[in-house]
């Protein structure tokens, strides 16, 4: 008898233990979104229970940050302490119901000077952006003198597509503004050089050595 109360408590135990694992959602590893409607940021995510450590990717940057995921009724409340000092730290609020829907967030500055920020989330991943901008054959084939016979403006584009396609981070405003605009674009990495392939890298040298030649006009379509 004493024996199978044991083995009922110890059940009961497991069960409640399955059953509380079960109530924390576990969420998507990376996000992303329009910060500012002018540039993207990223989130990453790694999470432990109700644990959640990670990252940011803006404007080039990464900032750490680590908090806790909590459930309310039916949705889920994420607070992310960001690590460090300086107006640029802050914390961010993430509020959400599942993988599938957006995450409403909010950037909270710890300093005064500094603006909020609330924008939304959507679930994605890092890849390479196979056939996607305006000049994706600068990721499939050498680019010939007549595919470098335009504005300065272009080539500049041409050669950073590139790099947006391998979901580099870009740190100067004009070009994670003008990226951002894309679907397909997510800020994902840093440095990017590693992934470019052998096609790439020598397209990448091309443009540059024709760009000081090319007529300065101003960028458009």
């Amino acid at each position: 008898m004493q024996n199978f109360k044991q083995l009922l408590i110890l059940t009961v135990g497991l069960a409640t233990s399955t059953f509380s694992i079960a109530q924390t959602m576990q969420i998507a590893p990376s996000w992303t979104g329009l910060y500012n409607d002018e540039q993207k940021i990223s989130l990453f995510f790694q999470q432990k229970g109700t644990d959640v450590s990670g990252y940011s990717l803006l404007n080039g940057k990464q900032t750490n940050f680590k908090g806790k995921i909590q459930q309310t009724d039916l949705n889920y409340t994420l607070t992310l302490n960001e690590v460090g000092q300086g107006a640029d730290i802050g914390k961010f609020i993430l509020e959400f119901k599942n993988n599938a829907t957006p995450i409403e967030a909010q950037w909270l500055p710890t300093s005064k000077s500094v603006k909020p920020k609330f924008f939304n989330l959507d679930a994605q991943q890092c890849k390479f952006a196979k056939g996607q901008g305006d000049f994706p054959e600068t990721s499939t084939r050498l680019l010939k003198d007549g595919d470098l016979q335009v504005a300065q403006g272009e080539l500049e584009y041409m050669r950073n597509e590139i790099y947006a396609r391998h979901g580099y981070a870009f740190k100067t405003k004009e070009w994670a503004n003008t990226f951002a605009m894309y679907d397909w674009y997510m800020p994902c990495y840093t440095n990017v050089e590693g992934r470019l392939s052998k096609i790439e890298r020598e397209n990448v040298k091309r443009i540059k050595m024709v760009e000081p030649y090319a007529q300065k006009m101003d960028w458009g379509r």
